[in-house]
């Protein structure tokens, strides 16, 4: 077991201290230091933009140029660009032709609807006529296997 003991200590007298005023001292200022004017350094070039950073394909053309792996994506890319090049000229020949031939085109429209219904009836007719024979066909095996039983 650990006894505590407790210490007390004996008050402490302050003494008054007395303070006396504090004086204030002039001070000289320096004069001002002239100091040298720098320059400001003369301008460099612009620094010259980063290069865009390459895609992914063109870092895989420029490690395997003429590679058997390579060939097929450089195809893939011009094929892809020429469609690209192919579908801008036909947007921008639609366009200008639009306005000459859009009272036509309306006409053509109403039309195209005419000949989406009658081929819609005629795949209609034509489901209906499937289904008859095959159910005509399951009607026939039903029978012939009631016969054999």
């Amino acid at each position: 077991m650990t006894d505590k003991i407790e210490v007390k200590q004996a008050p402490v007298k302050k003494e008054e201290i007395k303070q006396e005023p504090v004086k204030k001292v002039a001070v000289k200022k320096e004069a001002a230091k002239k100091v040298a004017v720098k320059k400001a350094p003369a301008r460099k070039a612009p620094a010259k933009k980063a290069a865009p950073e390459k895609t992914v394909f063109q870092k895989f053309e420029d490690t395997f140029e003429d590679s058997v792996v390579a060939v097929p994506f450089k195809v893939a890319s011009k094929t892809f660009l020429a469609s690209l090049g192919l579908f801008a000229y036909v947007q921008k020949e639609f366009d200008k032709n639009f306005n000459r031939y859009s009272k036509d085109f309306n006409k053509y429209a109403k039309d195209g609807e005419k000949v989406l219904d009658q081929w819609e009836d005629k795949v209609e007719d034509f489901r209906k006529d499937v289904e008859k024979k095959v159910d005509d066909a399951r009607d026939r095996v039903r029978d012939t296997f009631k016969k054999a039983a």
